[in-house]
């Protein structure tokens, strides 16, 4: 896969709520990893497979960028946890080695005539009873107007709901899809935000910048209802 600019979670140089909600996706998963092998695909910074570690039996993480897995590898440390430089593309591992394969916010970087191959890829590596976990942002929500809409330039293909449904069950027999939501007290703070109706007060007693500075995943939820209007889809994937 050819090298180019990428966007990243850091958890310590990145907003609270962007990173919180990347992290509930691992959240919803971690309760399933239990006494598992896991493969996370495109882990970057590596603070999904760690927060795994706590519960899986092993968690492999993997990405192409050597310098990313590198530093991965100083940061996080766990017997259980091991992370390697490899390409999405050519994963070097058996048939069937994983119990659950994850690949979170990567299907938007592989070029869209490559995504049959990264996908088979996944499947080839998972279990026969295994479970791929595979997100990504929704189109339909973060394009206010196609005629004013600037893709992110380290994306290549961006979904609608059925046409990524589609393309994943080209591959998986089962394919279930769930929506990233804001919780009802987080959407009433970011009206609250939006309004900037409080903007002018000192932090201390700005009642959205204390919201901001004490939000948890738990002001995210996942839910099969309302997808089309969902930032995000997480997909179940069998095979």
């Amino acid at each position: 896969m050819l090298k180019k600019i990428e966007t990243r979670i850091i958890p310590e140089e990145t907003d609270r709520s962007f990173y919180l909600q990347h992290l509930k996706v691992y959240s919803f998963i971690k309760d399933n990893v239990l006494g598992k092998s896991v493969l996370d695909v495109g882990c970057g910074d590596g603070y999904g497979c760690a927060f795994l570690a706590e519960r899986a039996k092993f968690v492999q993480g993997v990405d192409y960028e050597s310098e990313v897995v590198l530093s991965a590898q100083k940061k996080y440390k766990a017997d259980n946890l091991k992370y390697l430089a490899m390409d999405a593309l050519k994963l070097e591992f058996k048939n069937q080695e994983f119990d659950i394969v994850c690949s979170f916010q990567v299907i938007e970087h592989i070029p869209e005539e490559l995504i049959p191959v990264y996908l088979n890829q996944l499947r080839r590596v998972l279990k026969d009873k295994g479970t791929l976990y595979l997100s990504t942002l929704n189109l339909d929500k973060v394009m206010k107007s196609p005629k004013t809409y600037k893709k992110n330039l380290a994306h290549c293909k961006e979904f609608r709901l059925e046409e990524l449904r589609e393309t994943l069950l080209r591959v998986f027999k089962e394919v279930t899809i769930y929506g990233l939501h804001l919780s009802p007290r987080h959407y009433f703070y970011l009206r609250l935000k939006k309004s900037g109706i409080f903007k002018f007060l000192p932090d201390g007693i700005n009642p959205v910048k204390r919201f901001y500075k004490i939000i948890n995943i738990n002001d995210f939820r996942l839910t099969r209802s309302n997808l089309k209007v969902a930032s995000d889809f997480v997909c179940v994937c069998k095979n």
